[in-house]
């Protein structure tokens, strides 16, 4: 059954609707920020922009009554992150569609081909506007409230009549064929969103303008290129497409900081993983006036909180190495923490490594001992990062008595290091004391409180 109507689309409303929010014009404005503000505002200096609506459900909140019809909205409150939504059932459960502008044939169409061992005729499905949502801003393809099918085949023993979007297949007719193009809005796809799947299949996923348009081509018997995990991608039977907003000024270094703004002083400000504006993060920018760099600044700095230790005793005589830290270097682009990096740390104790080398700190995520047991804290709470499971390891002499555990999400890390001498730590880490440190890779998972 194809559940669009060609009158939907044609009768959409024209002209974007934009409501009195109180603080939303002076925020948009950027009223109220003091003078320090650029595209890398200290992270302080943003609260203002907590009004302004990042769903159609925000909108009716504000406006009971509004209509279905065209609004601005904005990816996480982020007034440089604004796209333009069609907001569906308004009076009811509101739901968020993308207008897809390119509307000629061959645009925004997804085509099962007929033949083979799927008789009938070709069935196209073309698409108006995609059902996204505005959250996480991921595509729900099997969604056809604005799209429109012709054609029918069998697929045995199933009849189809619709195809969900960016779908190419094809079952031994032809080849599948089907295109995204997303120009005209601030969205991209990655080509790597999609993957073959189905018997003896192959295809392709072949990106361009700025991974805005993405051709399809699908064959097999029966075979198909989709979004990644798509099972008989026919009818409604369609899986989630993660789309990526593109534009605006959302910084992703601390250089980029500085070269918006010549003189900006150490200090917070608000950066962007990949300039996305879901993954924000707050970073310490040091060295400003020369090389900057990104610092990780850790909320929890209490006691047995983010500290590495090496435990004296056995064959490393003198007292308790325990270096706590406060900020962790970061690379923005990869999320490695330069373990090694004790800028903003502190140590105490000092011991003998085997009787023969000084050991005065110890570098971050990691516990040693030498026939002691060595303890270690990473705590990430507060912050949007997690540690990747497969990021800590256990090495050293007799080391099988170390341990670690994970908890709240992976933000929390505990480590016992043991042997003779053996130790926690990241993987390929060796000998983790002084600044002799390793990567720790890190994971964007949400904000946390």
């Amino acid at each position: 059954m194809n559940h669009p109507k060609p009158s939907s689309v044609s009768h959409f409303p024209r002209r974007v609707r934009t409501l009195t929010w109180g603080l939303l014009a002076l925020a948009a404005a950027g009223c109220g920020a003091s003078d320090s503000d650029t595209s890398g505002t200290p992270a302080t200096n943003t609260q203002a922009l907590s009004t302004l609506p990042a769903s159609c459900l925000d909108i009716r909140t504000a406006q009971p009554g509004a209509p279905d019809g065209y609004y601005v909205l904005y990816v996480a409150g982020d007034v440089t992150a604004s796209w333009t939504a069609y907001c569906h059932d308004m009076a009811g459960t509101p739901a968020e569609y993308l207008a897809l502008p390119h509307k000629e044939p061959g645009a925004n169409f997804s085509q099962y081909t007929a033949g083979g061992a799927s008789p009938g005729t070709d069935v196209r499905t073309v698409y108006y506007q995609l059902r996204i949502d505005p959250t996480t801003l991921s595509v729900d393809t099997g969604d056809q409230t604005f799209a429109i099918s012709t054609g029918e085949l069998t697929h045995s023993p199933d009849t189809v009549t619709s195809v969900p979007y960016g779908v190419a297949m094809a079952c031994g007719g032809g080849q599948g064929v089907g295109r995204i193009d997303l120009r005209g809005t601030p969205f991209t796809v990655d080509a790597e969103s999609f993957g073959v799947g189905g018997a003896s299949a192959s295809g392709a996923a072949v990106s361009s303008e700025d991974s805005q348009v993405v051709d399809l081509t699908g064959d097999g018997f029966c075979g198909w290129v989709g979004p990644q995990g798509s099972y008989n991608p026919y009818n409604q039977q369609g899986g989630t497409l993660q789309l990526h907003y593109r534009g605006g000024d959302r910084p992703s270094t601390c250089q980029e900081i500085r070269a918006a703004r010549p003189g900006a002083p150490d200090g917070e400000y608000a950066l962007f993983v990949n300039k996305d504006p879901l993954k924000r993060w707050t970073a310490w920018c040091k060295d400003m006036i020369t090389t900057p760099k990104e610092y990780l600044p850790l909320v929890h700095t209490e006691d047995g909180a983010n500290y590495s230790q090496y435990t004296s005793g056995g064959n490393s005589p003198g007292t308790d190495v325990r270096t706590r830290y406060t900020r962790v270097r970061m690379n923005p682009v990869t999320l490695a923490v330069d373990t090694g990096d004790q800028t903003f740390a502190t140590s105490t104790g000092l011991l003998m490594h085997v009787g023969k080398e000084r050991v005065t700190a110890m570098t971050y995520a990691a516990a040693m001992g030498c026939s002691r047991t060595g303890l270690a804290n990473v705590d990430l709470r507060g912050t949007p990062f997690s540690v990747p499971a497969g990021a800590i390891g256990k090495f050293g002499p007799s080391s099988e008595s170390s341990w670690w555990a994970f908890h709240d999400n992976n933000q929390v890390v505990e480590m016992h290091g043991y042997g003779g001498c053996g130790w926690v730590g990241p993987q390929g880490s060796y000998n983790p004391f002084n600044q002799n440190g390793a990567l720790l890779p890190l994971a964007y998972t949400a904000p946390q409180p």
